[in-house]
């Protein structure tokens, strides 16, 4: 951009034209641009201030892929919105609050895409349909068992299977994780998670056979998984309620159903119940299990229906009508044969605290 400035003769002087000196300002703008913001996986961006431009003071928003993540904002007063990336003078995009913290995406727990009718009446045993329990882990150690997502990297399962009661083996070194079908064939084909760490709860005594306390373990993958309407994680308990007498609740596994491994996901629906009447029909059957006030019992004794081999470390899974979303209140963890009376199960409430530290990298 020029500016120039001069002025015309002010005077005569012996028939001499006399200029006044003038000035030339030349200025140059220089629009500053920011590089299209990287593509992610989980998430993408929209133009607030100019379409299809991405210059100096630019605003992008970043959306989540919904339903399966929800945005989590870092919450500064005086900040643009949660999730907005705003064009630098460094020509890079920034989002980062006061606080030094970045809203990020968080995935969407306890909300399946097709959950199961809750209304279906009596207990009972039945098929799942795809999308029912897209939390479901099948996982092979020992042999087969169970286990949940948690987020998009975790996997929630029982610490007996990692480390069998009453044996001389020690931790096995491959640990397989599927996850994503309701069939066996299917889920097997589509790969093996790699898992990266595998925490034990330190209570868990694989020493004393009748002692189940502390029967939780985490399995952190390799690499996060990417949510789909047959892949989402549960959500953890966070109130008494979830686990008042009469509640009901459902277990999911590929265990064995009639003396059979099953080749399809099966749930079964269980009422929680009252632990006096757990306490008694222990004693009845003169047995010498613990049973902690970490642990909870489900079942009936006149109905034939519970979790059995290849269904242990799986979840007793909640719908908690507060939040609107399934809980995972329970993990298959001991029980006196199969569909036989009451099952027990790790009280996932009393472990929250520590599950919360693990992922959260504070322990």
């Amino acid at each position: 951009m020029k500016l120039p400035f001069y002025t015309i003769f002010s005077s005569l002087e012996n028939w001499t034209a006399i200029f006044f000196k003038g000035f030339l300002v030349y200025s140059q703008v220089v629009v500053m641009t920011c590089s299209p913001p990287q593509n992610l996986s989980i998430g993408g961006f929209e133009y607030v201030t100019r379409s299809g431009e991405d210059i100096y003071q630019d605003k992008r928003p970043y959306t989540c892929h919904k339903p399966y993540y929800e945005i989590v904002p870092a919450m500064d007063s005086g900040q643009p919105p949660p999730g907005t990336f705003t064009s630098s003078t460094q020509g890079i995009w920034k989002g980062r609050e006061k606080s030094g913290k970045t809203s990020q995406c968080s995935p969407v727990c306890g909300q399946p895409s097709t959950p199961i009718d809750q209304n279906q009446g009596a207990p009972g045993t039945a098929k799942a349909k795809l999308g029912n329990f897209p939390w479901q882990a099948l996982t092979i150690i020992y042999g087969r068992g169970g286990g949940a997502l948690l987020r998009d990297r975790w996997i929630l399962t029982a610490a007996h299977t990692i480390y069998p009661k009453d044996s001389f083996f020690q931790k096995n070194q491959s640990v397989n994780v599927f996850l994503g079908h309701t069939d066996i064939e299917e889920i097997i084909r589509l790969g093996a998670h790699s898992v990266r760490r595998v925490i034990v709860h330190p209570d868990y005594r694989p020493e004393e056979p009748n002692n189940f306390e502390g029967d939780i373990a985490l399995l952190e993958l390799e690499k996060s998984v990417l949510l789909s309407p047959n892949l989402l994680p549960i959500c953890l308990p966070d109130n008494e309620t979830l686990y008042s007498s009469g509640l009901m609740g459902y277990v999911s596994g590929f265990g064995m159903e009639r003396g059979r491994l099953v080749s399809q996901l099966k749930y079964v629906s269980l009422p929680i119940a009252k632990r006096e009447a757990c306490e008694a029909w222990l004693l009845e059957k003169n047995r010498t299990e613990v049973f902690s006030s970490n642990m909870f019992c489900a079942g009936n004794r006149t109905i034939k229906q519970d979790a059995c081999q290849g269904d242990s470390g799986g979840v007793f899974a909640v719908w908690d009508n507060t939040t609107e979303r399934w809980m995972a209140t329970g993990i298959v963890s001991w029980g006196i044969d199969c569909s036989k009376g009451y099952g027990f199960y790790t009280k996932v409430l009393s472990y929250v605290d520590w599950l919360k530290s693990i992922m959260e990298g504070k322990a």
